[in-house]
């Protein structure tokens, strides 16, 4: 046993394991066997800039276990990251399409849109049009889906008209796109 801890002892002072810096030699108090802390490298900061060729547009595509949750289409997109989970982008006429479990989907097009990773949301702004596969429609100032409950929320003159013509107007709408449930604010008790 004695040998193996002085090959060891000897390889280490010998530099035989990468030829780094050898180790500091610990402090008075701390115990020999004390591991050292060791600090993940710094973040490089990343700058995304994609814009639209000819006639097409710029195209990204977030997946969440294996499968595609929305897919964006955008004249431009401005994206900044600095590490998983940190990305913002800015989009210019966003054209996205929400696809939630069970194949249901949501098209919506706005004149500006912003993906915030870190919050898994997508906000479109400017006044938003929205059309389902089955044939619903949601019109308001501005649109937020949650990508960790499938859920879109809409604010700001809300409309939504449903295939045989029925419409509802209010102040916000919160649509599940799992269950395909509307919840709409009027405003009026």
């Amino acid at each position: 046993m004695k040998r193996l801890v002085l090959f060891v002892a000897l390889a280490a002072a010998a530099g035989c394991g990468g030829g780094g810096t050898p180790a500091p030699s610990p402090s008075p108090g701390t115990s020999p066997s004390a591991k050292a802390v060791l600090h993940p490298p710094a973040t490089v900061p990343i700058k995304i800039v994609g814009s639209r060729r000819g006639r097409e547009p710029f195209r990204m595509t977030e997946l969440r276990d294996g499968k595609i949750r929305y897919a964006i289409a955008a004249d431009s997109l401005r994206g900044h990251y600095a590490g998983q989970d940190t990305g913002t982008s800015s989009l210019v006429n966003p054209h996205i399409t929400f696809l939630a479990s069970g194949g249901k989907q949501l098209v919506a097009v706005a004149p500006a849109g912003t993906v915030v990773e870190k919050d898994k949301t997508v906000r479109m702004t400017g006044g938003v049009h929205a059309r389902s596969q089955d044939g619903k429609t949601l019109a308001s100032d501005t649109l937020q889906y949650d990508d960790r409950t499938q859920i879109v929320h809409g604010a700001g003159h809300v409309v939504v008209t449903f295939p045989h013509g029925e419409r509802l107007d209010g102040e916000t709408v919160d649509w599940n796109l799992h269950t395909d449930e509307i919840d709409m604010n009027t405003g009026t008790p």
